[in-house]
């Protein structure tokens, strides 16, 4: 009944639909919430909000069962969105892993399974290799397609660098369209960076800020700005160009055409490439005792060198980092964000998080009047496939 409900409000247009949709939007943004902040944040009459959400929870779509904090009478209602049996699925296919996760519509992770990294692969073949997966997914926790609201789907890392003859956004129509003919729900494909942002938007600092960064380094590097609640670039656009900035115009050949993007200086195919440079003009490592012959060294092996702190391995990381640090840095002094937050396979690692945040504050020190937080990601390996999920919310509602 509540997907039916859910997908019934959807797929309405009519003005009272419109109003029943921004309303749920703030309680699944904002919940668990009182009316009377319902009501500011909704800029409606006390009486036509009150309304608007006993519909609501007649149809089911929105819960009572909380109770605020007196404040010397009743103890406030407090409205959540109803959770109860209904699914989220977001995956997020990468050149290190791939991850699929079941949510809760609060975006709660249920379960998750992670996939080996494969070749790329076309439409076709991916479709052919997810269905399987989420199928065994789902049968694990004993869910039907009839429970799933939607499916979100990054590819962007799968795809990019094998595209000739069509463009990433055909690829991610390819996609949507294969696997909504083989899914009985929504599907939407899309960028990871703004699935990312999304999610750690919603989850941890929408109460904070309304103007928020998240960038991301990782096999390509990425940013997405969230100012005033909207996406700052333009969602429908698959191609992300932060990773195209130009931070040393004597560094190495880009892709783009370019010489010292952001993407050849620090991306984890940048720092790859660094350290077998070093090591064939002789520079030790304790990856030649992990590997044997430079053909063979991998993300996975550097990360390995890393935790037996080989010190080449070290610096390519603190080298990437800092330049990154330098990025981010001259993009805040651009958007002047309050928070921004760095995500992506590399924060976590050694001290590359710490310093591209010293960088960052040296470089701001000269601006004492900009007060940017910097953080890392909450979730820097489930993030994306939670914005995949967020994704689908952001359909029903918009």
């Amino acid at each position: 009944m509540l997907l039916k409900n859910l997908k019934e409000l959807q797929s309405s247009k009519t003005s009272k639909a419109l109003k029943l949709k921004s309303l749920y939007k703030l309680v699944a943004e904002n919940g668990p919430i009182k009316t009377e902040t319902l009501t500011e944040l909704a800029q409606m009459k006390p009486a036509t909000c009150a309304r608007l959400l006993d519909e609501l929870n007649a149809l089911q779509l929105i819960t009572t069962a909380e109770l605020g904090e007196s404040t010397g009478g009743r103890k406030p209602i407090l409205y959540n969105i109803n959770t109860e049996d209904v699914f989220l699925v977001g995956i997020e296919l990468s050149k290190v892993y791939s991850t699929i996760v079941l949510m809760d519509l609060k975006l709660n992770m249920l379960d998750k399974i992670k996939i080996s990294p494969e070749p790329y692969l076309s439409a076709d073949e991916m479709t052919e290799k997810l269905l399987p997966k989420i199928d065994d997914l789902l049968l694990k926790n004993k869910i039907s397609y009839e429970k799933v609201l939607g499916l979100g789907i990054s590819i962007e890392h799968v795809v990019e660098h094998q595209l000739a003859s069509k463009s990433l956004d055909e690829e991610f129509c390819e996609l949507e369209t294969l696997l909504r003919k083989k899914i009985p729900t929504y599907v939407t494909v899309g960028s990871g960076v703004h699935f990312a942002a999304l999610a750690e938007f919603r989850l941890y600092y929408r109460q904070k800020t309304q103007r928020f960064l998240f960038t991301s380094c990782d096999t390509e590097v990425r940013g997405c700005a969230i100012i005033g609640n909207q996406f700052l670039t333009d969602t429908s656009v698959a191609m992300n160009c932060f990773g195209h900035m130009t931070i040393d115009v004597k560094g190495p050949l880009c892709e783009c055409g370019s010489y010292g993007c952001l993407n050849t200086l620090c991306s984890l195919d940048a720092i790859k490439n660094n350290i077998i440079h070093q090591i064939r003009r002789g520079k030790h490592s304790l990856l030649t005792s992990l590997v044997g012959s430079d053909d063979e060294i991998s993300y996975h092996t550097i990360f390995q060198a890393i935790e037996m702190r080989d010190p080449l391995c070290i610096d390519a990381l603190e080298e990437a980092a800092y330049y990154y640090g330098v990025a981010i840095a001259n993009t805040i002094l651009m958007l002047q964000p309050d928070i921004v937050v760095c995500g992506g396979t590399l924060i976590p690692k050694y001290t590359f998080f710490d310093t591209v945040k010293k960088t960052i504050e040296t470089k701001l020190a000269l601006f004492p009047n900009i007060k940017t937080e910097v953080y890392p990601a909450s979730h820097a390996y489930e993030i994306v496939s939670q914005g995949a999920g967020a994704m689908v919310l952001e359909h029903l509602v918009n």
